[in-house]
């Protein structure tokens, strides 16, 4: 057959040949009069939209920092019943944002413009305007007015915006840009910008509407040329009043693009010509010179199917086709490689699943990986499952060397970018901190890398690497095999990773990341161990943050949370590695010191905790000091077991908090016996002798004003001191065990008097019973309380059990609620809102009642912030079927806002004190008359 034969005498030569000249003419036909068309008209709106993307970034920017002056502005206004104008002047000064404070007329004569219209002062207190001063083509001030109460009077203060803060980005940018207000007057404009064209953006501006915010295309002549312009209006804050409404305008003149366009259609034209006349030709000369390669090609297509590599002889091969022979002669050599790479993967395999331990065969199936990917070196990072900011790198490289294992600490952020890119990411610029696992690698030479993570369960768990000198040519063959490997670590870390997350659940703390009291009590068992057998002497600090309740009444729990994840990380940065920084519960917090060879050291290292929390942590945008109390105790010398460190440690703390807090106090055993075999003798007298005795506080209906129920509330009568509050006993109970006795005397006196008052017909409702966590977790507790309502025959719906939000953090006391619900008790759940995840409790458990902690009612009156709480608290409980009880009712203020926001029942001073037992009964006697019915509808 002749060579021709092969491209114009076959069908498919002759169908290639109209398909080439097809898809050369055609589209390069259209293609040059679509950009011939379309050349100019492109050009000019890429330009446009260019200058409209920097118009809008301008008009944020500005609103940006007014927002920003507008904020900072209302806080140091916020203590202004405190504040005194030199106060504020000079705290306006000190932030940069502000040159001045103008507030009285005094200040104003000092301004050399009079144009500052008096009106613009008028604004509400909480509301804001702003307002300018021109001077000629440029401004003269910026000023922020807002109104404020100074010596019990409203007065207007002007705050002058500090130019040099305002506008930068405008002053700096190197195209034409310009600030003007809705009627043309330039407020600011660029360096780069004229005069002239400035005044001609500005005139431009003028004859728009600005009512409406948005961008607009402007667009004159000027001298000749053509411009055009993007004009964003300044979104101000919400509120902010303004004389005129702002405009940024970015402007330039527009390039002629007529000339580019005619030559690019002469280009087209030519180009098809001579494309055609070279086909013909190309077509002619191409059947003798590659037909007969290109059956050589389609014999060696055949011999590739049938796994045979032989490769083509290039002599035999034109020139022009030493590509294709070469591609024909790849692709025989990558299934070769490929056929390898299968047979190292086997391997691999082989290695990753007979191997009980990944570490002793990591150096073998390194070099393999090494091998499949054609790298300099690799290496796989693995994390530590107790520290997951720590790990070990493994490295192999092409040269025969031995490496160490490297020790590194990851970036958090690294962490979470390796978490999110699932297929992997490539490392151009390697940074020693953020790119730390790869520094082994690096040091043999490797300066391009390719990573993959190794993730399981929800973790990363290791990171695969490979390295190369310079950047890779691009071949998904390689990569692919990286993505492959890591595939197959994953599923050999997978057990191990499963149980490592299940050990971590059970031992470290979800919030900060501590080891938990769980594994705190295992740690401190083995220092015991190892104190006791004389090798070594530790410390145990006790730490409890002073105050922490008053960050979650102030900024929520949300910023309560991020406080302990900080003081967390401080704690940690106070002791050396070994030592044991744990958390076990709320604001709670314990260190293992090893090895204290002196008590001072261990009083070093508190008072270094000390210092460190006293720095400043923001929250919500403002400074919170946070302080601790410390109580240290040393082991082997005060105790040998850790019930008895904890009590001694515990002890101590509470001495530092007695001492004025924020400092560390050392167990002292002669005191703290002293201070409670006081305590506890007391309270065991007071049990025998019968000194505790109920006083009940009527909880009313804010519908009809009817008494619902009754608290009962313990009070200890004491032959010197008189009576005394739950809170200055109940820790005692609690910390000697005698609150189980003391609060099964209560549940029993309770329902012993309710007895009575149903005898006499006068018994309210229900009858609510405080309830402590030690008493829920004794297992006798369910079985006592339905003991003791069939003794006097009371219905179980009528008695209410009230809870804090400890009760939660014990497993056991949780299952007792559940046996008290399906009894068919109330469960109502006491001083909501100052504990943690009350929102995760009240869906979880069977909560039929949440009382508002009184501090939430205290700023009712006054503060809108509280206000809106204490709304939000009631309208949440009722959208999840909850009864709404408020505590702490002290003003008809209090009572009336409660009524119109829907609460259900209200208690406290205002309605009614806790009465004694004679008292309570005059009072539901007389509750029972007809002319006393209505007596708490009329309050107020």
């Amino acid at each position: 057959m002749r060579p021709l034969h092969y491209l114009v005498g076959s069908r498919i030569g002759r169908r290639f040949a109209i398909l080439l000249a097809f898809c050369c003419l055609v589209p390069l036909l259209l293609a040059s009069l679509v950009a011939w068309r379309g050349a100019a008209t492109e050009s000019r709106q890429q330009a446009q939209e260019v200058r409209q993307t920097r118009a809008v970034a301008l008009a944020e920017s500005l609103a940006t920092r007014i927002a920003a002056a507008d904020s900072l502005a209302a806080v140091l206004l916020a203590g202004e019943r405190e504040a005194t104008v030199a106060r504020l002047r000079a705290e306006a000064a000190q932030s940069g944002v502000f040159t001045r404070v103008l507030i009285d007329a005094e200040d104003l004569a000092a301004v050399p413009l009079t144009t500052i219209d008096a009106a613009t002062g008028a604004v509400p207190i909480e509301r804001s305007a702003l307002t300018t001063l021109i001077a000629g083509a440029g401004v003269s001030s910026v000023y922020l007015v807002r109104s404020a109460r100074f010596d019990g009077r409203v007065t207007t203060i002007y705050f002058e915006v500090s130019p040099r803060w305002l506008w930068p980005e405008i002053e700096t940018l190197e195209s034409g840009a310009v600030v003007v207000d809705a009627h043309g007057a330039v407020l600011r404009r660029s360096m780069a910008s004229a005069e002239q064209s400035s005044h001609a953006v500005a005139a431009q501006v003028a004859t728009r509407d600005w009512r409406s915010p948005g961008s607009k295309s402007l667009a004159w002549q000027a001298n000749r040329s053509e411009w055009q312009a993007a004009a964003q209006s300044v979104r101000l804050p919400r509120g902010m009043r303004v004389d005129d409404p702002w405009i940024v305008a970015v402007f330039e003149p527009l390039p002629a693009t007529w000339p580019a366009s005619m030559a690019l259609r002469n280009a087209a034209v030519l180009s098809a010509l001579l494309a055609l006349a070279m086909l013909l030709l190309a077509v002619t000369w191409a059947g003798n010179r590659y037909g007969p390669a290109l059956h050589r090609f389609q014999l060696a297509l055949g011999r590739l199917g049938r796994s045979e590599f032989a490769p083509l002889v290039r002599a035999d091969v034109p020139d022009e086709l030493a590509g294709a022979a070469d591609a024909i002669n790849d692709a025989a050599a990558r299934l070769e490689d490929e056929l390898r790479v299968i047979e190292t993967f086997r391997d691999i395999d082989r290695l990753l699943l007979g191997a009980t331990e990944l570490e002793p065969v990591l150096d073998a199936i390194l070099s393999r990986v090494n091998a499949v990917t054609r790298c300099e070196s690799v290496g796989i990072a693995l994390l530590d499952t107790d520290s997951p900011t720590h790990g070990r790198v493994y490295v192999s490289s092409r040269a025969p060397l031995d490496l160490p294992v490297t020790r590194v600490e990851f970036d958090p952020e690294m962490i979470a970018s390796l978490v999110a890119a699932e297929e992997g990411i490539t490392v151009a610029r390697c940074e020693e901190l953020r790119h730390s696992f790869l520094m082994p690698m690096r040091e043999l030479g490797s300066e391009f890398f390719w990573v993959w993570p190794v993730v399981t369960a929800g973790r990363l768990a290791a990171v695969l690497a490979v390295g190369f000198r310079e950047a890779p040519l691009a071949d998904p063959r390689l990569a692919r095999r990286g993505s492959d490997f890591a595939e197959r670590l994953a599923i050999a870390l997978s057990k191990t990773a499963r149980d490592e997350h299940l050990y971590r659940q059970a031992h470290f703390d979800l919030l900060t990341a501590l080891p938990n009291r769980l594994l705190f009590r295992d740690r401190l068992a083995q220092e015991l161990a190892s104190a006791t057998e004389g090798r070594s002497r530790g410390a145990l600090l006790y730490i409890d943050l002073d105050h922490f309740k008053r960050v979650n009444d102030s900024v929520g729990h949300a910023a309560g949370d991020q406080l302990l994840q900080i003081v967390a990380q401080r704690l940690r940065a106070c002791v050396k590695e070994g030592d044991t920084v744990a958390r076990l519960a709320g604001d709670e917090f314990t260190v293992i010191l090893r090895n204290v060879s002196e008590p001072e050291s261990a009083s070093v290292v508190a008072e270094r905790i000390i210092d460190s929390l006293k720095l400043p942590v923001n929250l919500g945008g403002r400074d919170h000091f946070v302080q601790a109390s410390i109580g240290i105790t040393l082991f082997p010398d005060d105790g040998n077991t850790i019930e008895e460190l904890l009590r001694n440690a515990d002890g101590a703390m509470y001495r530092a908090k007695d001492l004025g807090r924020s400092r560390a106090v050392f167990f002292d055993r002669k005191l703290m016996m002293s201070r409670f075999d006081t305590t506890h003798s007391g309270l065991y007298r007071a049990l025998r002798r019968r000194e505790f005795s109920l006083f009940y506080q009527p909880q009313f209906s804010l519908t009809d004003g009817r008494l619902v129920g009754l608290e009962a509330l313990l009070r200890w009568q004491t032959p010197r001191d008189g009576t005394r509050q739950p809170k200055d006993f109940i820790p005692a109970a609690e910390t000697s065990g005698l609150i189980v006795d003391i609060g099964g005397w209560v549940l029993e006196a309770a329902c012993s008097q309710y007895a009575v008052w149903r005898e006499q017909g006068i018994a309210p409702q229900r009858l609510s019973v405080n309830v402590s966590v030690q008493q829920l977790k004794h297992a006798e507790f369910p079985r006592t309380v339905r003991r003791v309502l069939e003794k006097y025959g009371i219905p179980p719906g009528v008695i209410e059990i009230e809870l804090t939000e400890s009760v939660f953090a014990d497993e056991i006391a949780g299952a007792a609620m559940r046996q008290l619900s399906e009894l068919g008790l109330r469960l109502a759940l006491d001083d909501f809102g100052t504990g943690y995840s009350s929102l995760n409790y009240l869906r979880q458990y069977p909560i039929h009642v949440v009382k508002i902690d009184r501090s939430f009612l205290e700023d009712v009156p006054v503060n809108a912030s509280s206000a809106t709480l204490a709304a939000t608290i009631i309208t949440m409980a009722h959208a999840l079927g909850k009864e709404v009880v408020a505590e702490g009712v002290e003003n008809v203020e209090q009572l009336d806002f409660l009524r119109e926001r829907g609460c259900d029942l209200a208690q406290g001073f205002y309605l009614a004190r806790p009465l004694p037992v004679a008292q309570v009964n005059d009072l539901l006697q007389s509750r029972r008359l007809p002319d006393q019915s209505e007596s708490l509808r009329q309050t107020g």
